[in-house]
Protein backbone atom coordinates (compact mmCIF):
# COMPACT_ATOMS: atom_id res chain seq x y z
CA UNK A 1 0.00 0.00 0.00
CA UNK A 2 2.79 2.47 0.48
CA UNK A 3 3.83 2.78 -2.49
CA UNK A 4 0.28 3.97 -3.98
CA UNK A 5 0.38 7.63 -2.81
CA UNK A 6 4.09 7.61 -2.27
CA UNK A 7 4.84 9.34 -5.88
CA UNK A 8 1.23 11.61 -6.11
CA UNK A 9 2.11 13.16 -2.66
CA UNK A 10 6.04 13.35 -3.46
CA UNK A 11 4.79 16.62 -5.77
CA UNK A 12 3.20 17.87 -2.86
CA UNK A 13 5.94 17.97 -0.33
CA UNK A 14 9.14 18.47 -2.01
CA UNK A 15 9.77 21.92 -2.09
CA UNK A 16 7.78 22.25 0.93
CA UNK A 17 4.57 23.05 -0.65
CA UNK A 18 0.99 23.07 0.79
CA UNK A 19 -1.60 21.23 -0.97
CA UNK A 20 -4.41 22.19 -2.67
CA UNK A 21 -7.31 19.90 -2.71
CA UNK A 22 -9.55 21.89 -1.04
CA UNK A 23 -13.27 21.99 -1.30
CA UNK A 24 -15.87 25.40 0.23
CA UNK A 25 -18.65 24.51 2.44
CA UNK A 26 -21.88 23.19 1.38
CA UNK A 27 -25.65 25.03 2.16
CA UNK A 28 -26.13 23.12 5.28
CA UNK A 29 -22.55 23.61 6.70
CA UNK A 30 -23.06 27.13 5.97
CA UNK A 31 -25.63 27.36 7.63
CA UNK A 32 -24.73 25.15 10.79
CA UNK A 33 -21.29 27.74 10.78
CA UNK A 34 -23.68 30.61 10.99
CA UNK A 35 -26.04 28.92 13.79
CA UNK A 36 -22.68 28.50 16.32
CA UNK A 37 -21.06 31.83 15.52
CA UNK A 38 -24.59 33.22 17.02
CA UNK A 39 -23.73 31.09 19.77
CA UNK A 40 -20.64 31.87 20.02
CA UNK A 41 -21.25 35.90 20.10
CA UNK A 42 -24.21 35.66 22.48
CA UNK A 43 -26.94 36.94 19.76
CA UNK A 44 -30.15 35.47 20.30
CA UNK A 45 -33.52 36.48 18.61
CA UNK A 46 -36.58 35.19 21.12
CA UNK A 47 -39.15 37.25 19.00
CA UNK A 48 -42.65 34.99 18.78
CA UNK A 49 -42.71 34.95 14.66
CA UNK A 50 -38.65 34.51 13.76
CA UNK A 51 -39.34 31.26 17.15
CA UNK A 52 -42.52 30.08 14.39
CA UNK A 53 -40.75 30.47 11.28
CA UNK A 54 -37.00 28.54 12.28
CA UNK A 55 -38.68 26.41 14.73
CA UNK A 56 -35.81 23.52 14.21
CA UNK A 57 -32.75 26.61 13.46
CA UNK A 58 -33.19 24.98 9.80
CA UNK A 59 -35.37 25.25 6.88
CA UNK A 60 -36.73 22.34 5.51
CA UNK A 61 -34.95 23.72 2.09
CA UNK A 62 -32.25 25.73 2.62
CA UNK A 63 -31.70 28.76 -0.28
CA UNK A 64 -29.23 31.10 -1.14
CA UNK A 65 -32.23 33.72 -0.61
CA UNK A 66 -32.48 32.04 3.28
CA UNK A 67 -29.08 32.09 3.71
CA UNK A 68 -28.91 35.84 2.92
CA UNK A 69 -31.60 37.12 5.74
CA UNK A 70 -29.85 34.81 8.34
CA UNK A 71 -26.43 36.66 7.78
CA UNK A 72 -28.06 39.76 7.82
CA UNK A 73 -29.76 39.22 10.61
CA UNK A 74 -26.50 38.16 12.07
CA UNK A 75 -24.44 41.28 10.92
CA UNK A 76 -27.29 43.56 11.98
CA UNK A 77 -27.54 42.03 15.77
CA UNK A 78 -23.50 42.07 15.82
CA UNK A 79 -22.93 45.63 14.26
CA UNK A 80 -25.10 46.49 16.71
CA UNK A 81 -23.58 44.77 19.95
CA UNK A 82 -19.90 45.30 19.02
CA UNK A 83 -19.59 48.52 17.16
CA UNK A 84 -20.67 52.30 16.59
CA UNK A 85 -21.70 52.20 13.32
CA UNK A 86 -25.31 52.44 12.25
CA UNK A 87 -27.33 49.33 11.01
CA UNK A 88 -30.06 49.23 8.42
CA UNK A 89 -33.65 49.04 10.25
CA UNK A 90 -36.50 50.41 8.27
CA UNK A 91 -38.04 48.31 5.48
CA UNK A 92 -36.37 50.15 2.85
CA UNK A 93 -33.21 50.19 3.87
CA UNK A 94 -33.17 45.95 4.74
CA UNK A 95 -34.25 45.72 1.46
CA UNK A 96 -31.64 48.16 -0.27
CA UNK A 97 -29.19 46.53 1.67
CA UNK A 98 -29.88 42.86 1.02
CA UNK A 99 -30.15 44.40 -3.12
CA UNK A 100 -26.61 45.96 -2.81
CA UNK A 101 -24.63 43.21 -0.96
CA UNK A 102 -26.14 40.14 0.00
CA UNK A 103 -28.09 39.58 -3.28
CA UNK A 104 -25.68 39.34 -5.76
CA UNK A 105 -26.12 36.29 -7.75
CA UNK A 106 -22.93 35.25 -8.51
CA UNK A 107 -22.25 34.82 -4.42
CA UNK A 108 -21.64 37.77 -2.25
CA UNK A 109 -21.87 35.45 0.67
CA UNK A 110 -19.04 34.27 -0.78
CA UNK A 111 -19.78 30.19 -0.54
CA UNK A 112 -16.61 29.72 -2.57
CA UNK A 113 -14.36 30.71 0.15
CA UNK A 114 -16.32 30.23 2.95
CA UNK A 115 -16.72 33.66 4.59
CA UNK A 116 -19.39 36.05 4.33
CA UNK A 117 -19.54 40.19 4.69
CA UNK A 118 -20.99 42.22 7.12
CA UNK A 119 -21.95 46.17 6.47
CA UNK A 120 -23.09 48.72 8.07
CA UNK A 121 -25.66 51.19 6.78
CA UNK A 122 -25.43 52.08 3.40
CA UNK A 123 -25.98 56.01 3.67
CA UNK A 124 -24.39 58.86 2.01
CA UNK A 125 -22.56 61.32 4.67
CA UNK A 126 -21.97 58.88 6.85
CA UNK A 127 -18.91 56.53 7.92
CA UNK A 128 -19.34 52.87 7.27
CA UNK A 129 -17.75 49.25 8.28
CA UNK A 130 -17.43 46.12 6.26
CA UNK A 131 -16.30 43.00 8.53
CA UNK A 132 -15.15 39.58 6.64
CA UNK A 133 -15.74 36.49 8.79
CA UNK A 134 -13.85 33.55 8.06
CA UNK A 135 -14.46 29.86 8.66
CA UNK A 136 -12.23 28.06 11.68
CA UNK A 137 -13.62 24.36 11.27
CA UNK A 138 -16.57 25.23 13.09
CA UNK A 139 -17.91 28.78 13.13
CA UNK A 140 -17.22 32.02 11.58
CA UNK A 141 -15.00 34.70 13.03
CA UNK A 142 -13.54 38.53 12.45
CA UNK A 143 -10.60 38.63 10.80
CA UNK A 144 -11.10 41.45 8.51
CA UNK A 145 -12.31 45.33 9.17
CA UNK A 146 -12.56 48.34 6.45
CA UNK A 147 -13.18 51.16 7.24
CA UNK A 148 -15.03 53.90 4.93
CA UNK A 149 -14.91 57.77 5.52
CA UNK A 150 -17.84 59.86 4.98
CA UNK A 151 -17.94 59.87 1.57
CA UNK A 152 -17.49 56.46 0.52
CA UNK A 153 -13.23 55.93 0.32
CA UNK A 154 -11.73 53.41 1.70
CA UNK A 155 -8.90 55.04 4.54
CA UNK A 156 -7.94 52.29 7.43
CA UNK A 157 -8.30 48.35 6.94
CA UNK A 158 -7.02 45.90 10.48
CA UNK A 159 -6.38 42.48 9.89
CA UNK A 160 -5.70 39.54 12.07
CA UNK A 161 -3.57 37.74 9.30
CA UNK A 162 -2.91 34.90 11.91
CA UNK A 163 -6.34 34.23 12.53
CA UNK A 164 -5.82 34.05 16.54
CA UNK A 165 -8.25 36.80 17.52
CA UNK A 166 -5.87 39.20 17.67
CA UNK A 167 -5.78 42.22 14.57
CA UNK A 168 -2.05 42.77 13.50
CA UNK A 169 -2.20 44.51 10.18
CA UNK A 170 -3.20 48.00 10.01
CA UNK A 171 -2.91 49.57 6.66
CA UNK A 172 -4.02 53.28 5.87
CA UNK A 173 -5.29 53.91 2.35
CA UNK A 174 -5.07 57.53 0.20
CA UNK A 175 -6.47 59.14 -2.85
CA UNK A 176 -4.52 58.49 -6.23
CA UNK A 177 -5.48 59.60 -9.11
CA UNK A 178 -9.25 58.38 -8.18
CA UNK A 179 -8.10 54.93 -7.20
CA UNK A 180 -7.68 54.06 -3.13
CA UNK A 181 -4.18 52.96 -2.95
CA UNK A 182 -2.29 51.71 0.61
CA UNK A 183 0.23 54.10 1.27
CA UNK A 184 1.85 52.46 4.89
CA UNK A 185 1.03 48.80 6.75
CA UNK A 186 2.23 48.50 10.30
CA UNK A 187 2.28 44.49 11.51
CA UNK A 188 2.58 43.49 14.84
CA UNK A 189 4.14 39.56 13.62
CA UNK A 190 5.57 39.02 16.71
CA UNK A 191 2.64 39.76 18.93
CA UNK A 192 4.32 41.54 21.69
CA UNK A 193 2.07 44.51 21.12
CA UNK A 194 3.76 46.82 19.30
CA UNK A 195 4.78 47.07 15.43
CA UNK A 196 7.75 45.23 14.06
CA UNK A 197 7.17 45.54 10.45
CA UNK A 198 6.63 48.68 8.10
CA UNK A 199 5.32 48.69 5.10
CA UNK A 200 5.86 51.63 2.62
CA UNK A 201 4.01 52.35 -0.73
CA UNK A 202 4.52 54.70 -3.64
CA UNK A 203 2.00 55.35 -6.12
CA UNK A 204 0.11 52.17 -5.04
CA UNK A 205 2.59 49.79 -5.31
CA UNK A 206 4.98 48.55 -2.37
CA UNK A 207 8.64 49.91 -2.46
CA UNK A 208 10.08 49.30 1.09
CA UNK A 209 9.93 46.95 4.07
CA UNK A 210 11.86 47.47 7.02
CA UNK A 211 11.68 45.16 10.03
CA UNK A 212 12.52 45.53 14.31
CA UNK A 213 11.96 42.00 15.00
CA UNK A 214 13.11 42.34 18.98
CA UNK A 215 11.54 45.63 18.85
CA UNK A 216 14.89 47.88 20.36
CA UNK A 217 14.44 50.25 17.87
CA UNK A 218 17.34 49.44 16.00
CA UNK A 219 15.59 48.32 12.14
CA UNK A 220 18.22 45.07 11.45
CA UNK A 221 16.42 44.25 7.94
CA UNK A 222 14.95 46.49 4.69
CA UNK A 223 13.86 44.82 2.06
CA UNK A 224 13.47 46.84 -1.48
CA UNK A 225 10.90 46.31 -3.88
CA UNK A 226 9.91 47.00 -7.74
CA UNK A 227 6.48 46.40 -9.14
CA UNK A 228 5.47 44.46 -5.87
CA UNK A 229 9.04 42.20 -6.93
CA UNK A 230 11.56 41.60 -4.31
CA UNK A 231 14.48 43.38 -5.57
CA UNK A 232 17.43 43.29 -2.97
CA UNK A 233 17.52 42.98 1.05
CA UNK A 234 19.69 44.63 3.59
CA UNK A 235 20.63 43.75 6.69
CA UNK A 236 22.36 40.69 9.05
CA UNK A 237 23.08 37.58 7.24
CA UNK A 238 21.38 38.92 4.02
CA UNK A 239 24.87 38.76 1.97
CA UNK A 240 25.27 34.93 3.21
CA UNK A 241 21.50 34.57 2.03
CA UNK A 242 21.92 36.01 -1.37
CA UNK A 243 25.41 33.72 -2.15
CA UNK A 244 23.28 30.76 -0.36
CA UNK A 245 20.81 31.17 -3.42
CA UNK A 246 22.85 31.70 -6.05
CA UNK A 247 24.40 28.56 -5.33
CA UNK A 248 21.32 26.64 -4.74
CA UNK A 249 19.90 27.88 -8.23
CA UNK A 250 23.13 26.68 -10.06
CA UNK A 251 22.57 22.51 -7.74
CA UNK A 252 26.09 23.79 -5.57
CA UNK A 253 23.37 22.52 -2.71
CA UNK A 254 26.60 21.80 -0.05
CA UNK A 255 27.81 25.17 -0.66
CA UNK A 256 24.24 26.45 -0.37
CA UNK A 257 23.24 24.70 2.89
CA UNK A 258 26.94 25.79 4.49
CA UNK A 259 25.99 29.53 3.74
CA UNK A 260 22.70 29.49 4.71
CA UNK A 261 23.55 28.05 8.34
CA UNK A 262 26.23 30.56 8.42
CA UNK A 263 23.55 33.43 7.63
CA UNK A 264 21.27 32.03 10.34
CA UNK A 265 24.02 32.01 13.14
CA UNK A 266 24.60 35.61 12.07
CA UNK A 267 21.34 36.28 12.30
CA UNK A 268 21.34 34.77 15.64
CA UNK A 269 23.52 37.07 17.16
CA UNK A 270 21.48 39.92 16.93
CA UNK A 271 18.39 37.97 17.39
CA UNK A 272 18.15 36.29 20.71
CA UNK A 273 14.73 34.56 20.49
CA UNK A 274 13.64 33.63 16.96
CA UNK A 275 11.67 35.54 14.74
CA UNK A 276 9.60 34.65 11.42
CA UNK A 277 13.06 35.50 9.48
CA UNK A 278 14.67 32.87 12.02
CA UNK A 279 12.10 30.74 10.62
CA UNK A 280 12.57 31.44 7.09
CA UNK A 281 16.16 30.40 7.06
CA UNK A 282 15.30 27.37 8.85
CA UNK A 283 13.04 26.00 6.46
CA UNK A 284 15.30 26.73 3.65
CA UNK A 285 18.08 24.63 5.57
CA UNK A 286 15.61 21.74 6.09
CA UNK A 287 14.58 21.64 2.39
CA UNK A 288 18.33 21.12 1.67
CA UNK A 289 19.23 18.72 4.45
CA UNK A 290 16.22 16.56 3.45
CA UNK A 291 17.37 17.03 -0.32
CA UNK A 292 20.48 15.49 0.71
CA UNK A 293 19.41 12.71 2.75
CA UNK A 294 21.03 14.12 5.92
CA UNK A 295 18.01 13.15 7.96
CA UNK A 296 19.99 13.25 11.57
CA UNK A 297 20.74 17.31 10.62
CA UNK A 298 17.23 17.57 9.45
CA UNK A 299 15.56 16.53 12.43
CA UNK A 300 17.84 18.59 14.50
CA UNK A 301 16.37 21.83 12.60
CA UNK A 302 12.46 20.37 12.24
CA UNK A 303 13.07 20.33 16.83
CA UNK A 304 14.66 24.00 16.68
CA UNK A 305 11.96 25.26 13.90
CA UNK A 306 9.07 23.44 16.19
CA UNK A 307 10.45 24.75 19.15
CA UNK A 308 9.81 28.07 18.58
CA UNK A 309 6.47 29.77 19.41
CA UNK A 310 7.03 32.33 16.43
CA UNK A 311 7.34 29.67 13.73
CA UNK A 312 4.16 28.30 14.54
CA UNK A 313 2.09 30.60 11.89
CA UNK A 314 4.62 29.43 9.46
CA UNK A 315 4.69 25.23 10.41
CA UNK A 316 2.10 24.26 8.03
CA UNK A 317 4.36 23.42 5.00
CA UNK A 318 7.24 22.49 7.64
CA UNK A 319 4.45 19.46 8.95
CA UNK A 320 3.77 18.45 5.96
CA UNK A 321 7.10 17.64 4.97
CA UNK A 322 8.07 16.33 8.45
CA UNK A 323 4.66 13.94 8.08
CA UNK A 324 6.14 12.65 4.67
CA UNK A 325 9.65 12.22 6.32
CA UNK A 326 8.10 9.73 8.97
CA UNK A 327 5.25 8.32 7.31
CA UNK A 328 7.54 7.33 3.96
CA UNK A 329 11.16 7.35 4.72
CA UNK A 330 11.32 6.07 7.89
CA UNK A 331 7.94 4.52 8.75
CA UNK A 332 7.73 5.64 11.84
CA UNK A 333 3.50 5.43 11.66
CA UNK A 334 2.35 6.48 14.68
CA UNK A 335 4.76 10.11 15.18
CA UNK A 336 3.00 10.12 11.60
CA UNK A 337 -0.56 9.97 12.85
CA UNK A 338 0.20 12.98 15.40
CA UNK A 339 1.94 14.95 12.86
CA UNK A 340 -0.47 14.94 10.11
CA UNK A 341 -3.51 15.35 12.69
CA UNK A 342 -1.74 18.46 13.67
CA UNK A 343 -1.25 19.57 9.91
CA UNK A 344 -4.70 19.11 8.93
CA UNK A 345 -6.07 21.01 12.35
CA UNK A 346 -3.34 23.76 10.83
CA UNK A 347 -5.02 23.93 7.65
CA UNK A 348 -8.28 23.78 9.07
CA UNK A 349 -7.94 26.50 11.48
CA UNK A 350 -5.52 29.14 8.64
CA UNK A 351 -8.03 28.41 5.85
CA UNK A 352 -11.41 27.37 6.99
CA UNK A 353 -11.85 24.35 4.81
CA UNK A 354 -10.42 20.91 5.05
CA UNK A 355 -7.84 18.96 2.56
CA UNK A 356 -8.03 15.88 0.94
CA UNK A 357 -4.42 15.32 0.61
CA UNK A 358 -3.54 15.66 4.46
CA UNK A 359 -6.94 13.30 5.05
CA UNK A 360 -5.20 10.45 3.33
CA UNK A 361 -1.88 10.71 4.67
CA UNK A 362 -3.42 10.67 8.35
CA UNK A 363 -6.01 7.48 7.17
CA UNK A 364 -2.93 5.67 5.57
CA UNK A 365 -0.73 6.16 8.88
CA UNK A 366 -3.40 5.14 10.61
CA UNK A 367 -3.89 1.42 8.47
CA UNK A 368 -0.58 0.82 8.72
CA UNK A 369 -0.22 1.79 12.20
CA UNK A 370 -2.86 -1.27 12.41
CA UNK A 371 -5.47 1.15 13.17
CA UNK A 372 -8.64 0.24 10.66
CA UNK A 373 -11.05 2.29 12.60
CA UNK A 374 -9.60 5.61 13.40
CA UNK A 375 -8.99 5.50 9.28
CA UNK A 376 -12.26 4.78 8.02
CA UNK A 377 -13.58 7.82 10.92
CA UNK A 378 -11.21 9.54 9.19
CA UNK A 379 -12.12 9.13 5.58
CA UNK A 380 -15.22 9.84 6.73
CA UNK A 381 -14.83 13.93 6.23
CA UNK A 382 -13.78 13.38 2.74
CA UNK A 383 -16.81 13.98 -0.07
CA UNK A 384 -15.87 11.31 -3.03
CA UNK A 385 -17.86 14.20 -5.10
CA UNK A 386 -15.55 16.83 -4.48
CA UNK A 387 -12.61 15.27 -5.33
CA UNK A 388 -10.56 14.90 -8.69
CA UNK A 389 -10.22 11.41 -9.94
CA UNK A 390 -6.97 10.59 -7.61
CA UNK A 391 -7.62 11.11 -4.93
CA UNK A 392 -11.29 9.93 -4.98
CA UNK A 393 -9.54 7.09 -6.20
CA UNK A 394 -7.55 6.57 -2.95
CA UNK A 395 -10.21 7.58 -0.67
CA UNK A 396 -12.08 4.16 -2.22
CA UNK A 397 -9.19 2.34 -2.02
CA UNK A 398 -8.17 2.92 1.71
CA UNK A 399 -11.32 3.04 3.31
CA UNK A 400 -12.24 -0.76 1.31
CA UNK A 401 -8.54 -1.70 3.18
CA UNK A 402 -9.34 -0.54 6.05
CA UNK A 403 -13.17 -2.03 5.82
CA UNK A 404 -11.20 -5.47 5.22
CA UNK A 405 -9.07 -5.34 8.42
CA UNK A 406 -11.95 -4.74 10.24
CA UNK A 407 -14.17 -7.90 8.61
CA UNK A 408 -16.88 -5.06 7.12
CA UNK A 409 -16.97 -7.48 4.13
CA UNK A 410 -19.53 -5.84 1.97
CA UNK A 411 -18.73 -2.09 2.84
CA UNK A 412 -15.01 -3.48 1.71
CA UNK A 413 -16.00 -4.83 -1.55
CA UNK A 414 -18.33 -1.66 -2.74
CA UNK A 415 -15.20 0.52 -1.87
CA UNK A 416 -12.56 -1.75 -3.76
CA UNK A 417 -14.69 -1.89 -6.74
CA UNK A 418 -15.44 2.09 -6.68
CA UNK A 419 -11.37 2.56 -6.73
CA UNK A 420 -10.91 -0.63 -9.50
CA UNK A 421 -13.78 1.69 -11.31
CA UNK A 422 -11.89 4.66 -11.25
CA UNK A 423 -8.52 3.12 -11.76
CA UNK A 424 -5.03 5.19 -11.78
CA UNK A 425 -1.74 4.54 -12.76
CA UNK A 426 -1.05 0.93 -14.37
CA UNK A 427 1.37 -0.18 -11.21
CA UNK A 428 -1.39 0.08 -8.45
CA UNK A 429 -3.91 -1.47 -10.13
CA UNK A 430 -2.76 -5.10 -9.68
CA UNK A 431 -2.90 -4.56 -5.84
CA UNK A 432 -6.02 -3.07 -5.51
CA UNK A 433 -7.57 -6.40 -7.49
CA UNK A 434 -5.39 -8.69 -4.97
CA UNK A 435 -7.79 -7.00 -1.91
CA UNK A 436 -11.35 -7.13 -4.31
CA UNK A 437 -10.33 -10.75 -5.05
CA UNK A 438 -9.69 -11.46 -1.22
CA UNK A 439 -12.99 -9.81 -0.39
CA UNK A 440 -14.82 -11.40 -3.25
CA UNK A 441 -13.64 -15.22 -2.11
CA UNK A 442 -14.55 -14.04 1.83
CA UNK A 443 -17.80 -13.31 0.57
CA UNK A 444 -18.48 -16.89 -1.62
CA UNK A 445 -18.03 -14.81 -5.31
CA UNK A 446 -15.79 -17.29 -6.15
CA UNK A 447 -16.02 -17.09 -9.93
CA UNK A 448 -15.67 -13.25 -9.23
CA UNK A 449 -12.76 -13.61 -6.73
CA UNK A 450 -10.96 -15.45 -9.56
CA UNK A 451 -11.24 -13.64 -12.35
CA UNK A 452 -9.35 -10.76 -10.27
CA UNK A 453 -6.60 -12.76 -9.18
CA UNK A 454 -5.92 -13.56 -12.26
CA UNK A 455 -5.68 -9.78 -13.90
CA UNK A 456 -3.91 -9.01 -10.96
CA UNK A 457 -1.37 -11.67 -11.29
CA UNK A 458 -0.80 -10.63 -14.63
CA UNK A 459 -0.09 -6.89 -13.57
CA UNK A 460 2.32 -8.51 -10.93
CA UNK A 461 3.47 -12.15 -10.51
CA UNK A 462 5.19 -11.20 -7.51
CA UNK A 463 1.80 -11.00 -5.60
CA UNK A 464 1.52 -14.67 -5.73
CA UNK A 465 3.85 -15.14 -2.71
CA UNK A 466 1.06 -13.67 -1.00
CA UNK A 467 -1.69 -15.59 -2.05
CA UNK A 468 0.50 -18.52 -1.73
CA UNK A 469 0.24 -18.19 2.12
CA UNK A 470 -3.55 -17.03 2.04
CA UNK A 471 -5.98 -19.47 3.33
CA UNK A 472 -8.39 -17.55 1.42
CA UNK A 473 -6.95 -18.43 -1.94
CA UNK A 474 -6.47 -22.14 -1.82
CA UNK A 475 -9.43 -22.72 -4.19
CA UNK A 476 -7.92 -20.22 -6.38
CA UNK A 477 -4.91 -21.80 -5.84
CA UNK A 478 -6.53 -25.36 -7.59
CA UNK A 479 -7.65 -23.63 -10.62
CA UNK A 480 -5.93 -23.76 -13.85
CA UNK A 481 -5.23 -20.13 -13.79
CA UNK A 482 -3.78 -20.91 -10.11
CA UNK A 483 -1.84 -23.73 -11.34
CA UNK A 484 -0.63 -21.64 -14.20
CA UNK A 485 0.51 -18.59 -12.35
CA UNK A 486 1.93 -20.79 -10.11
CA UNK A 487 4.45 -22.50 -12.69
CA UNK A 488 5.08 -18.91 -14.20
CA UNK A 489 6.17 -17.67 -10.60
CA UNK A 490 8.54 -19.93 -9.40
CA UNK A 491 9.67 -20.51 -13.10
CA UNK A 492 11.39 -16.76 -12.63
CA UNK A 493 12.21 -17.02 -9.45
CA UNK A 494 15.44 -16.45 -8.89
CA UNK A 495 17.47 -19.51 -7.75
CA UNK A 496 19.40 -19.27 -3.81
CA UNK A 497 22.95 -20.07 -5.09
Amino acid sequence: MKRLLQRWILSVCIGITTPQIVYALNYLEFWEGILRTEKEFDIQDDSPKRRALFKSDTPKILTKDAMNHRILWFCQKYLDKSTNYPIPKYKTEIRSILVDFYGDPIGTVGFNRNEFVCYSRNRSKEPQIQITFGFDGTKFLPFKWEYFDAQGFLHLTEEDESKNGKKDSFTKYTNINGLRCPVSTEKDRNEIGGPDEWWTYKNCSLVKIEYDANENGYRERVCFFENNRMTFCDGIGEKEEREAILLEDSGKINSALTLYRISLSEYKKEMIVSTPRTCHLLKKIANLEYAERDFPAFNRTLEEFFSSQVCESDSLDVLIYKGYYQLYLISDFKSAKLTYSEAIDRYQRTNGESNAELVLNLSYSQYMDNDPLSCVSTLESLNPKRLLPLPRFFLFYYRGSCHLDLRNLTDAYEDLKKSLKIGGEKSFLPTVLYKLARVSLMLNKESEGHLYMSQGLLGDIQLFSTIERDPVFQSYLETTSGKTFRSKYYLNKPKNP
